[in-house]
């Protein structure tokens, strides 16, 4: 009972790591983990850093002289000074500099934004694409199994045909008529029979032709049977390769989307979700609206413009001029008067100071400001395009979209009638023993249809990871 209860407590505890992670799960795993993105936003935190750099007044500056002879002054000989000057640029320009530096950091958290999205959606479609080869893998196994199925039928078909065929004898007997009529029913081993009871019913008795008839429909059957072995053996040994190479195909896949997740290469990767026809997030309207306002490429162009307008509004301040403000301070010692004798003075000194730049060389600022005009135009001009681009990739995932959830309707019916199809000719076989042929088309014809349904369904959630991705969704 101890040893019960104790491994019924390890397989409480054990459960939570035997739980199959969600795909979102592996997404927050990658933002959490994915060195690109986090060189994004180390990138992001950098430019934070230079806000307060650009609204920060300039280093004051500080003087200090010493006379090797004291300087005579009227007020004592001077042996020495200090002085303390602050520049202060004109009115506003501070704060133009903190806003622009501000908007390029912005910038660059709307590059991080843009990795992190484009993060998702290759996590999402690589684990889409290792989920469609999973259950291609699943629909071979089972196509491989009905096909090995099918070898044991025409195996025991071939094994048992000798001595199977003598109750068909009485049904040739009649005859070269009844014989044809077998023929046109479509199967090769009673076509085969029957001419070879027509051939001896015209000169020989009823017996006779009834013995002919069966010997040639033994032979014809058995021939038959073992062709329909060695034909359904060349299908499964090209299932058989087509599984290992599937199988195959897994591997590189998986080291994609662990690197993307910044793990372990060989670590497995859970598919546990079954994935149905997937409707769109949004009508278009909304999506493009969604596009219009929360694509980060087009905030990123955004905030670009805004950078080159502070940046204009810089370069006009700077063209002002610079005030100065600062102290200085004169030490000196008492002086000896020639005339009276006596020491005059002595007492140190503090003297205001003011000074002013003077921008007269107005090539330069005129210049900037000229530099932030087009630097503002290409702004506007690049997040146009970029909208266009993006609206023009927005119609194209559309249609396959559209494209993939037509393909689903006309697909389900195709294997519908595809199925009905292979029932009957099974039957048929079983009663008859020929149209194997026809049964292994007709079930590689289903086979394909079973991919590209899968196929399709996978693409259209491929297409609404895309268009969530340019609508800055998650979901």
């Amino acid at each position: 009972m101890k040893q019960l209860i104790a491994s019924i407590l390890f397989l409480l505890i054990l459960t939570p790591t035997l739980q199959a992670q969600t795909l979102q799960e592996y997404q927050v795993i990658a933002g959490e983990n994915n060195p690109l993105l986090k060189a994004r936003y180390a990138e992001y935190q950098a430019a934070l850093q230079k806000v307060p750099q650009a609204g920060a007044l300039p280093d004051p500056e500080a003087n200090f002289g010493f006379f090797l002879e004291p300087m005579e002054r009227l007020m004592g000989n001077q042996v020495g000074e200090a002085s303390v000057m602050q520049m202060f640029p004109w009115f506003g320009s501070l704060g133009a500099a903190k806003n622009e530096a501000n908007y390029m950091a912005q910038m660059k958290f709307s590059n991080f934004m843009e990795a992190k999205i484009n993060l998702y959606h290759d996590v999402r479609t690589t684990w889409l694409n290792l989920y469609q080869i999973d259950e291609e893998v699943q629909l071979l196994e089972r196509e491989l199994e009905i096909l090995q199925a099918l070898e044991r039928v025409a195996l025991a078909k071939y094994k048992s045909a000798p001595a199977g065929a003598a109750p068909s004898t009485p049904q040739r007997s009649s005859g070269s008529s009844s014989s044809m009529g077998n023929g046109s029913a479509g199967t090769s081993s009673s076509g085969m029979a029957g001419m070879g009871g027509g051939s001896t019913g015209s000169s020989s008795p009823s017996r006779q032709s009834s013995g002919g008839g069966s010997m040639g429909s033994s032979m014809a059957s058995s021939g038959s049977s073992m062709v329909d072995v060695i034909l359904i053996r060349v299908q499964v040994k090209d299932m058989e390769n087509r599984l290992a190479l599937l199988r195959d195909s897994k591997k590189p896949l998986i080291v994609a989307f662990n690197n993307l997740l910044n793990r372990e290469p060989d670590l497995a990767v859970q598919l546990t979700d079954t994935l149905q026809p997937i409707e769109l997030p949004a009508s278009l309207a909304l999506i493009q609206d969604s596009i219009r306002q929360n694509h980060p490429m087009l905030q990123m162009y955004e905030w670009d413009e805004k950078a080159r307008e502070a940046q204009y509004r810089m370069a006009q301040l700077m063209g002002r001029p610079m005030i100065g403000l600062g102290l200085n301070y004169m030490i000196l010692k008492p002086r000896t008067d020639e005339t009276s004798q006596m020491q005059m003075g002595g007492k140190n000194m503090v003297m205001p100071m003011v000074s002013v730049t003077l921008p007269i060389y107005r090539k330069k600022y005129n210049a900037a400001k000229k530099e932030a005009r087009f630097e503002q135009e290409a702004a506007v001009l690049n997040k146009e395009a970029a909208e266009k681009a993006l609206f023009t990739e927005l119609e194209n995932l559309l249609y396959d979209y559209e494209r993939a959830t037509r393909n689903l309707k006309l697909l389900e019916d195709q294997i519908t009638l595809n199925e009905q199809a292979i029932r009957l000719l099974t039957t048929n076989y079983s009663v008859a023993g020929a149209g194997i042929e026809e049964i292994l088309r007709q079930r590689q014809a289903i086979l394909g249809y079973r991919q590209q349904q899968l196929q399709a369904v996978t693409n259209q959630h491929i297409a609404v990871s895309a268009i969530n991705r340019m609508m800055n969704s998650d979901s």
